[in-house]
C-alpha cells in the first residue's frame, strides 16, 4: 500500500516542525521527513537567541511576533521552548546612529519594544562596558534566549499529537512532479504520495529543489560559537545579550559567570559541505572569539574556553530566507535559506506556511522573502 499525506514537509528543524505543527493543528494529514533526529541540524546546535531589532522593518515586525510566541508558549504549545528573558543590546556606531533613530522610531510606533540607551546609560548598568566609538544602543527588554533544540522537540511532539506521522531517519531523496506539479516525495524507504511539499531542510535545501528542477540559490557555512567561563566570578549583574557588527562579535549569557560568544566577522565563516565538516572548534578560535568581545567588556578578559558548537547556515545571496510558493511547481512551498536567522521566526512562519495552505495567502510583511526575488 502506498503511503499518502495531504501535506509532506522535510526537515525536522524548528522551522519544518513548526510547520508540522501548524498544519496539523489546521486538520491536514501532514507527514514530517528528518534525515537523521528533531533539530539534528543546524537547529540543534543554535544558541536559540530571541530578539526583534533588525534595520529591515517587515523583519522586525516578523521577529517581534516569534518573540512573543516564544514568552506565551505554555498558552500554545507542548512541553517547554526554555526561554529566559536575558535583554539584549544591538551596540550602534556613529556612522549609523541616526538611520538607527528612525527605524527605532518606526518600531516603536509599529508596537515593538525596543529602546534608544545612551552610553551613560549602558555603563551605569554595565559597569565594566568599554564604549570606545558606540553612539549608544538599541535595547530590547523582553528579547532573551530559548533551547532551540527542545523548542524543535516541542513542535514535533505536539504536531504528532494533533495526528502528524514523525518520520525521524527517513531522508527525502527526490521531489516528484507530473506536469508541473508535486505528487509525492521519494524517501530512502519508499514514495510518500502529496500534493503538497514544503522544502524546509535547511542547506539541503538546494539539492532536493533540483530534482524538481526548481533551483534555488541556497548555499551552507561553517558557523560556531565559543562558550566561555569567567574566572574570577564578577560582582557586576550578569551581562545582557550583545551584538555589534562592526567589532564583529555577539554573545548571550549561559549559566552564572559563562557566556556564548558568536562572531560576525566574514573570515570566521566559510563554505563547508553539511554533510562533512569538522564539527570541534579549536581553543585557540575559541579564545579569540573571546578576547574581541572582552574588547568592549572588561570582564570577559580573563575568560577561558569551556566547550563550543559548530553547526552551520543555510544562506540566500541577500542574507534573507526564502519563504513561500515556489512558482515554478505547482503545490511546492519553501521555508530554507534562513541565514541564520530562523529559529527567531520559526513560530511565525509555521503559522503563515498554514495560512497559505489554508486561505493561499501569507501575511504581507512576507512578500519581499517570496522565491520570486531570485527568478526576475
Amino acid at each position: 500500500m502506498r503511503e499518502t499525506a495531504d501535506v509532506v514537509v522535510i526537515g525536522g528543524g524548528s522551522t519544518g516542525s513548526s510547520v508540522a505543527w501548524h498544519l496539523a493543528r489546521a486538520g491536514l494529514t501532514v507527514r514530517l521527513l528528518e534525515r537523521k533526529a528533531i533539530a539534528s541540524g543546524s537547529s540543534g546546535d543554535s544558541p536559540g537567541i530571541v530578539r526583534q531589532y533588525y534595520a529591515n522593518q517587515a523583519l522586525a515586525r516578523l521577529a517581534a511576533r516569534g518573540l512573543q510566541a516564544y514568552r506565551q508558549w505554555a498558552e500554545m504549545f507542548d512541553g517547554d521552548c526554555g526561554y529566559r528573558r536575558t535583554g539584549f543590546l544591538t551596540g550602534v556606531t556613529h556612522d549609523d546612529w541616526e538611520n538607527t533613530c528612525r527605524q527605532v522610531h518606526q518600531q516603536k510606533s509599529d508596537g515593538i519594544g525596543v529602546e534608544l540607551y545612551s552610553p551613560t546609560h549602558m555603563r551605569a548598568w554595565i559597569t565594566d562596558l568599554e564604549f570606545d566609538g558606540l553612539a549608544g544602543a538599541v535595547y530590547e527588554q523582553d528579547a532573551g534566549y530559548c533551547d532551540a533544540r527542545a523548542t524543535a522537540r516541542s513542535f514535533a511532539q505536539g504536531a504528532q499529537r494533533l495526528g502528524a506521522v514523525i518520520d525521524e531517519r527517513r531522508a527525502a531523496h527526490r521531489i516528484h512532479t507530473i506536469n508541473g506539479r508535486v505528487t509525492g516525495v521519494e524517501t530512502d524507504s519508499g514514495r510518500i504520495d502529496a500534493a503538497i511539499v514544503v522544502n524546509a531542510a535547511g542547506p539541503w535545501a538546494a539539492y532536493l529543489a533540483a530534482t524538481c528542477d526548481a533551483n534555488l540559490p541556497i548555499s551552507a557555512s561553517r558557523q560556531s560559537v565559543a562558550i566561555c567561563r569567567v574566572k574570577a566570578q564578577a560582582e557586576e549583574a550578569p551581562l545582557p545579550g550583545y551584538s555589534e557588527r562592526g567589532r564583529g562579535f555577539y554573545l548571550r549569557p549561559d549559566t552564572l559567570g559563562v557566556y556564548v560568544v558568536g562572531s560576525l566577522a566574514p573570515d570566521d565563516s566559510g563554505s563547508v559541505n553539511p554533510d562533512a565538516f569538522r564539527s570541534q572548534m579549536d581553543d585557540d578560535a575559541s579564545r579569540r572569539y573571546c578576547e574581541r568581545a572582552a574588547q568592549r567588556f572588561s570582564r570577559l578578559s580573563d575568560a577561558s574556553p569551556v566547550g563550543s558548537k559548530v553547526s552551520f547556515f543555510d544562506d540566500t545571496p541577500d542574507g534573507n530566507p526564502i519563504v513561500g510558493v515556489d512558482p515554478r511547481v505547482d503545490g511546492l512551498i519553501v521555508a530554507a535559506g534562513l541565514s541564520g536567522h530562523g529559529f527567531k521566526f520559526a513560530p511565525v512562519f509555521g503559522h503563515e506556511i498554514a495560512a497559505l495552505v489554508d486561505a493561499g495567502k501569507m501575511h504581507a510583511d512576507l512578500d519581499q522573502f517570496k522565491v520570486s526575488r531570485f527568478l526576475d
